[in-house]
């Protein structure tokens, strides 16, 4: 008989009934994907994982494929499933993206960013601050994904879906900052942030624009020089260029 493979870090969850548990697993195992409990590469069987949860494989399996449009996980043909490991060649991509999409986004808000969204965001930055400075990191995301929906809010529902769905696969590469430099990571973003919120109160909409992508670009090259230093960047130059930024 083979010997049964645990899955490292896995604990058993209290789930309830059946056909509510995917959130709650699908929350779970992202979680431990995001905050480096799951390693990039690390072989998630689904027996083990099932078991380990307390969980069915059907709901499991529905689960994995959600992280695997999320580019958390990578199902291969053999249905034999790994945490997908680290790409600079997907962050360079990604974060080309989010600069041409969330710069375009930004410039849409101005003219609408109403004082009840100016007093919201001004709000959201003083609360990141404070869970920055008592270290509450999964706190900060919360507000930090809502910070950015309220400086784009100009945008469509569609645009702004598109926008979640690639910032929440930049979540791990942020992470490599804040495990590196975990006194200080968030301190240029502060900046960046109140600059942009900054811009939008003014109704500058080519300050607002530069500022997003720059914040943008100067995060994405931060993690690709300490993650894979050899790596040249192509795609966040290439977008910085195309919206005219030096």
């Amino acid at each position: 008989m083979s010997r049964k493979v645990l899955v490292p870090h896995i604990t058993k969850l209290d789930l309830p009934a059946a056909r509510h548990a995917i959130p709650h697993v699908h929350a779970y195992i992202r979680e431990r994907i995001l905050d480096g409990t799951l390693q990039p590469g690390t072989k998630l069987s689904q027996v083990s994982l099932a078991e380990q949860l307390g969980v069915s494989r059907t709901p499991l399996r529905e689960v994995l494929r959600m992280l695997q449009e999320e580019g958390l996980v990578q199902i291969e043909p053999n249905q034999r499933t790994i945490v997908s490991v680290l790409d600079p060649r997907e962050l360079d991509d990604i974060y080309a993206s989010r600069i041409v999409l969330e710069a375009l986004a930004v410039t849409m808000t101005v003219g609408h960013f109403d004082a009840e969204a100016r007093r919201r965001a001004a709000e959201q930055l003083a609360a990141m601050r404070e869970a920055a400075a008592a270290g509450e990191t999964e706190r900060w995301f919360v507000i930090h994904s809502a910070f950015h929906r309220t400086v784009t809010s100009g945008a469509s529902d569609t645009m702004q879906k598109q926008l979640t769905q690639l910032a929440d696969r930049c979540v791990r590469y942020i992470r490599i900052i804040q495990g590196g430099e975990p006194n200080t990571w968030h301190k240029a973003g502060d900046r960046e942030h109140a600059q942009i919120l900054s811009a939008l109160e003014a109704g500058a909409t080519t300050k607002a624009q530069t500022r997003m992508a720059n914040h943008l670009a100067r995060t994405a090259l931060k993690v690709l020089t300490d993650t894979s230093p050899d790596y040249v960047p192509r795609a966040v130059p290439a977008a910085l260029e195309m919206l005219g930024i030096d």
